[in-house]
């Protein structure tokens, strides 16, 4: 038997945790375990577990047979048809593997004492990125169109219902589809060939329809079906681009 240590009676997670802790204590190479000394004091520990009539769990009783299975094999000779296998490589694996674990979780409880409770603020700006298909669109007349609806604000109220003010009232309310404003608009500008950004907003009743008519406007613009510009007038026009993508196309 070996020297007894002195235990404090630790509370380990696992028989993996305890062996990791008689290793390093014990100040041996991981790859090459001493299996009788570590198998003595693993031992050693359970017993004491036992006088202290604590609870010992299932899997230290079954490490304790794994141990005892592998020092066997290391006391009875090899056949010349055995592999030259060492049987302690298989332990040796788990426990690195356990080690590395045991490693992230401490990093891992680190990083979330010195960062819990904090909140990313997000961006003020979503960074601008160009879209190759609109270079020779002018994006701010688009800004500069908004801007005049604005000042439009009390009349587009006076064409739009009244906002809705309960639950019911809003599932009730028809939700205007993209695509069905895109055909909208294409349509019209079929039969008009262009018109200001403010007559084609003011052609909407509901909130829902200047949501869907924004958006489809923008994808017109980016399938270049649509072209923005100002007129004499120094007002905001759309106009029907009648060769769409083939402009791009023959460009390429």
């Amino acid at each position: 038997m070996s020297e007894s240590l002195n235990f404090k009676l630790e509370i380990f997670e696992g028989p993996l945790d305890l062996l990791l802790s008689l290793i390093s204590k014990n100040k041996v190479d991981i790859y090459d375990i001493p299996i009788s000394l570590i198998l003595d004091q693993y031992l050693e520990y359970l017993e004491e577990m036992r006088r202290m009539d604590m609870d010992i769990a299932g899997e230290f009783i079954t490490m304790a047979s794994e141990l005892m299975l592998i020092k066997s094999r290391m006391l009875l000779p090899k056949s010349p048809l055995e592999e030259d296998i060492d049987p302690r490589e298989r332990l040796a694996q788990a426990l690195i593997e356990y080690k590395r674990a045991k490693e992230a979780a401490v990093m891992l409880n680190e990083n979330y004492m010195k960062y819990a409770g904090r909140i990313a603020k997000p961006m003020d700006e979503a960074p601008f990125q160009a879209i190759p298909e609109l270079a020779d669109q002018d994006a701010k007349l688009l800004e500069e169109a908004f801007a005049r609806l604005m000042q439009r604000a009390k009349q587009l109220k006076e064409t739009m219902q009244p906002p809705e003010k309960t639950l019911e009232n809003l599932l009730k309310k028809r939700v205007t589809p993209v695509p069905e404003r895109i055909v909208g608009i294409m349509r019209y500008l079929y039969k008009n060939g262009r018109t200001s950004f403010d007559d084609l907003m003011l052609q909407s009743k509901t909130r829902s329809d200047i949501i869907a008519s924004f958006a489809a406007l923008l994808e017109l613009l980016k399938a270049r079906r649509v072209m923005i510009a100002k007129d004499d007038g120094d007002e905001i026009v759309l106009e029907l681009n009648k060769r769409g993508k083939n402009s791009n196309e023959q460009k390429e």
